[in-house]
């Protein structure tokens, strides 16, 4: 009987040390974070800033006739830098391997990109006149197709992006004199350019489905060059002038993405 007695209150007081182990043991246990492998979708909105610019050429008698004095006076980079509003849609996917993640990611924005100006050089080469350069550099949006690779840092992957790029970019230019001066140029472009695009930023998770994101991208469409029309009545259509146009600009934005 005394054994009895001594079984049973063994197991009286040996059961709450066992149901408080296994409370312990399943408290202690880590939650999963989520994985950032599949498919997405999002939105971005930000400032482009705009570093394209336009430099006039010159060919013909320009090159024969006080060749340094018309380069001081013409071949001047116009241009460089304004800022504007982007924003667009973003479509990608994920592939994650513990801590690295790599993806593919494309993206389509509007994007404000525009320049304008006057400037007025006095002529090296004809007293009381000075030459006249009137710009406008432009371009509505811009795609990507990128290569995404990163690191998870807790709930946030920091990563590194790059590939091609293609957009709309355009340049009207002209050129003349002041004091009635009989010679002028003018001419333009416009279309569909191709080009590169690098960048980095940062993305973290809200929950299963939801992220947020920052990131900068630098964007390269390239160069062109093309002719700028004489004047009519220009009397020595021999002087001539080509411009050469190179797009450029930076994206910083922020961004939202819904995970599948």
């Amino acid at each position: 009987m005394k054994m009895q007695f001594a079984v049973a209150a063994l197991l009286a007081t040996s059961a709450p040390v066992c149901a408080a182990d296994l409370a312990i043991k399943a408290a202690a246990a880590p939650v999963a974070a989520p994985g950032w492998q599949g498919f997405y979708v999002g939105a971005t909105a930000g400032a482009v800033i705009d570093q394209s610019s336009v430099t006039p050429e010159l060919g013909g008698l320009f090159l024969a006739i006080n060749p340094a004095e018309h380069a001081l006076e013409y071949e001047t980079e116009l241009g460089g830098a304004s800022a504007g509003f982007t924003g667009g849609a973003t479509l990608g996917y994920n592939w994650q391997w513990n801590s690295v993640v790599a993806g593919l990611e494309a993206d389509i924005a509007y994007a404000d990109r525009s320049q304008s100006g006057l400037v007025v050089f006095p002529s090296l080469v004809n007293s009381n006149q000075s030459v006249v350069k009137g710009y406008d550099l432009s371009g509505d949006w811009f795609c990507t197709l990128r290569a995404r690779l990163g690191v998870v840092v807790g709930p946030t992957l920091l990563y590194a992006t790059g590939g091609l790029a293609f957009g709309d970019a355009g340049t009207d230019i002209y050129i003349g004199g002041t004091n009635g001066s009989e010679y002028a140029w003018a001419g333009g472009q416009s279309g569909t350019r191709w080009g590169w695009t690098v960048g980095g930023g940062a993305e973290t998770r809200i929950d299963a489905h939801w992220s947020v994101k920052a990131e900068y991208l630098y964007v390269d469409l390239g160069s062109s060059s093309f002719p700028l029309a004489n004047s009519p009545a220009n009397p020595v259509p021999e002087f001539a002038i080509a411009a050469s146009s190179d797009y450029a600009f930076s994206v910083v934005r922020a961004g939202v993405n819904y995970r599948f």
